[in-house]
């Protein structure tokens, strides 16, 4: 039961969507103006067929492919031993201090998704920081929390982050600096409350075994995926942890929009300066290097391309060698199959959504009738359910501001705070959501069911919508 949770919640969320495309008629906004159109149901074959389709779409299947590279990173980190040297010493740094680690992790993964809202990089050092929370002795949902779930509350909380922010300055013609104060408040409170929310659950747990209650779980005793206690102490870690940062800070830098974003063109003029470099009308440097995008338009493609190349140099420094090195290497992409399967159904709601050739859907319908039932002005509380049924529609924000650009542009006028709005919302979402890429594949990775998932998770999400609605509140009465 508990294995086939996680698919009966996805598979819930696709037979609501038929169900709706049966009863809803599909429509589009011009200027504000839904057109209706008649019903598109989904039929039996669409049901048999667009799982399929999703599996095939090939953004999906990149992401599932990046996935599978960072199982096959960590595979030959194992085989090195030097990978399992560096969880044994931070783990012994903070045995006593747990809490500590457990404070500066959840913040430093909100910090960097509140900064960049790229969220599959940051799920490359979830493996290692769960390792670490695991071998502390903190059980799985702790572990979770502290990775998956602060990444999340950063992108509820996002600064400047590129594919929330960005998208909203896009649309909206808003400036990345209006409502930042704002932003940078509530991230600092949401991610405080996370901190705070964690810390008691991880009391908790240990309560639970100190007294020796029945439910209590020996969570230390639990195999900690994509690690093997295989430590060869005599080897330098110092290469390991340079490549694996440099890793990290280029996947950050290079996927985040840096020109559309904050007007930063340094990275375009440098490409531009390397590509037209010529020596006598010859361009070296770009037969030489082939077609690469500036740094700030790189993606997934990219990021496949650093992390196998950061595996292959690790391998070669540490003298991980033939057989071992792709024996390794596909023993940790092995165990993360489950995972990508898991991250591409999650898709399938995102999929069907953006699948109408004439960009009509039922939940432009939806979105009419919330908005109409005020007059088509704007209701914080109508608003902040679209959002909410938008957040579940559309795991990918950028697309949910797209839906409903047109109406917004057209009724109202406050695009800061409605764009503020959007986006803790559907980052509140993202948390519970079984359509949300990133949890989908984090409960997966740790074996965590949804259903105690949710036991576990509900008081925060309390916490965090009551923050939001103070945060609301204040906003408004402040203008």
């Amino acid at each position: 039961m508990k294995k086939n949770n996680l698919w009966k919640a996805i598979g819930i969320c696709f037979l609501v969507f038929v169900i709706l495309s049966w009863i809803i008629p599909s429509g589009s906004f011009t200027n504000g103006v839904l057109t209706k159109n008649a019903t598109e149901p989904l039929g039996f074959f669409d049901i048999l067929r667009y799982p399929i389709v999703t599996a095939s779409t090939s953004l999906f299947v990149l992401t599932a492919f990046v996935i599978l590279l960072i199982g096959g990173f960590y595979g030959v980190l194992n085989q090195t031993g030097v990978y399992a040297n560096i969880v044994e010493k931070v783990s012994d740094k903070f045995k006593k201090n747990g809490a500590i680690f457990l404070a500066i992790t959840i913040f430093l993964f909100a910090l960097l998704s509140s900064l960049t809202a790229l969220t599959l990089p940051l799920f490359i050092m979830v493996p290692f920081f769960v390792a670490v929370i695991l071998k502390l002795g903190y059980n799985k949902i702790v572990a979770l929390l502290s990775t998956v779930g602060a990444i999340l509350v950063g992108n509820m909380g996002s600064t400047y982050g590129f594919n929330v922010n960005g998208y909203i300055t896009y649309f909206f013609g808003t400036g990345i600096n209006d409502t930042i104060v704002s932003r940078i408040l509530f991230f600092l409170v949401a991610t405080n409350v996370l901190i705070g929310f964690v810390l008691f659950l991880s009391e908790k747990q240990k309560s639970n075994a100190t007294t020796g209650k029945k439910n209590a779980k020996k969570d230390t005793a639990v195999e900690i995926p994509l690690y093997e206690n295989h430590v060869v102490a005599k080897k330098s870690m110092l290469p390991m942890i340079i490549i694996s940062i440099f890793m990290i800070v280029l996947a950050l830098v290079s996927m985040y929009n840096w020109e559309i974003g904050l007007g930063v063109d340094v990275f375009n003029n440098m490409h531009t300066s390397i590509t037209e470099f010529q020596i006598s009308g010859y361009p070296i440097f770009a037969n030489i290097i082939g077609t690469v995008d500036p740094l700030g338009y790189w993606s997934s493609y990219e990021l496949a391309i650093i992390l196998f190349v950061a595996t292959m140099l690790i391998a070669w420094i540490y003298d991980v060698k033939g057989k071992e090195k792709w024996q390794s290497f596909l023993t940790g992409v092995k165990t993360m199959v489950p995972v990508a399967i898991y991250a591409i159904a999650a898709n399938i709601l995102f999929l069907l959504m953006n699948s109408s050739s004439t960009g009509a859907t039922f939940f432009h319908t939806i979105a009419d009738f919330l908005m109409q039932l005020t007059n088509g002005k704007f209701n914080v509380f109508s608003f902040g359910i679209l959002s909410a049924f938008g957040g579940i529609f559309y795991n990918d924000f950028p697309y949910l501001i797209n839906a409903l650009y047109d109406p917004i542009t057209t009724l109202y006028t406050n695009y800061g705070f409605i764009g503020m709005l959007m986006q803790m919302i559907h980052g509140l979402v993202m948390l519970i959501a079984p359509t949300s890429v990133i949890l989908v594949a984090g409960l997966k990775y740790l074996d965590i069911s949804y259903t105690e998932w949710f036991k576990n998770i509900w008081k925060y999400l309390l916490l965090a919508f009551l923050v939001i609605v103070i945060f609301i509140v204040l906003m408004l009465l402040l203008g």
